[in-house]
């Protein structure tokens, strides 16, 4: 199978550790002990990072604010956010805004 580089772009304050948990290996596989670290951008003021995807396949992921489904990304409403999803294309950038 094929893979493609993806940016994903994920907007919350800065100052927090933020990781992706994702349904494909290059995101954890679910498993919140390999979540993929994402890094702050100063410049764009986002955090971000770029993974090898599956080209076309469907990626789900969510955000944590540290290695633990504990600490899972929530609504206004103290709920769990739904999955952030996306197809894997060539040259994909996935922006998503975060809360916690």
């Amino acid at each position: 199978m094929a893979n493609t580089k993806v940016e994903i772009l994920v907007k919350a304050p800065a100052g927090l550790d933020l990781y992706l948990v994702g349904n494909v290996t290059a995101l954890g596989e679910w498993n919140p002990s390999k979540a993929v670290k994402l890094e702050y951008c100063d410049v764009c003021g986002n955090y971000k990072v770029s993974k090898l995807l599956p080209v076309d396949e469907n990626i789900e992921f969510k955000v944590l604010a540290a290695k633990s489904w504990d600490a899972v990304e929530k609504d206004g409403y103290n709920n769990d956010v739904p999955n952030h999803t996306f197809v894997a294309t060539k040259g994909s950038k996935v922006e998503v805004e975060a809360k916690f």
